[in-house]
This record gives C-alpha cells, structure tokens and sequence, in this order.
C-alpha cells in the first residue's frame, strides 16, 4: 500500500531554534532518511521551497489566474513529504511518528492510490 506523508510545519519554529538544535535536527533527518530507504519502503521524498515562493493557480470560466504565495494564509503549511510503500496503515503511522517534525509539527498520513491509465 503507497501512502504520502505530508509534513506540515511552522516556519516560524525553525527560527527561534538555537544553531546546535537545528544541526541535531538536520542529523535526526539524516539519519531517519538512512533508515528508511534502508528498510525498502521509501518510494520518494522532497523538501518542498519556502510558501513565499509558492504560486497559486486557478482557471475560472478558462481563465487562468496565477497569485503569488500559498492556497491559504495559515501559518502551518506543507514544507515536505515522503512516498512510501507498506504493508499497512498503521506501518504508514509508525514510519510518520520517526520522522524528525512529528516532535514539533504534524504529519499528515494519506493513502495514495494508484489511478489506472494516469
């Protein structure tokens, strides 16, 4: 079974960490990363660029509208994800729970089904 992790995270969180934290959350990363393709299940995953650089389209009556910045204004939004491949939901569960922003931020966990002739 093929779930998205969805990391949502508080941009603003990142900026109050003293250099020593963040240096120890990006080795956290690391190392969860080694894990995880270690264990098979990693499919894909990315570090998605700052919200302010998102842009956001719309069509509307054919028309396409393009705005700078994110869907919506919240502070929490979506700075990355991880694709894999389980056995289970709760698997799925299990693997978001180690990732290194479950201690600060969510995870979203959704399945991600295949669509024949997509």
């Amino acid at each position: 079974m093929k779930f998205i992790l969805l990391i949502q995270t508080n941009a603003d969180r990142w900026k109050v960490l003293a250099r020593t934290e963040k240096e120890n959350f990006l080795a956290a990363y690391i190392s969860f990363n080694q894990k995880i393709i270690a264990t098979g299940e990693h499919l894909d995953s990315a570090v998605l660029d700052h919200r302010e650089k998102s842009l956001t389209v719309r069509v509307r009556d054919g028309k396409v509208n393009v705005t700078d910045g994110p869907f919506s204004d919240a502070k929490d939004g979506l700075s990355g994800y991880y694709l894999v491949d389980v056995e289970s939901v709760e698997r799925a569960v299990e693997i978001a729970a180690e990732i290194p922003d479950a201690q600060f931020n969510a995870i979203e966990v959704r399945s991600a089904a295949v669509v024949p002739g997509l």
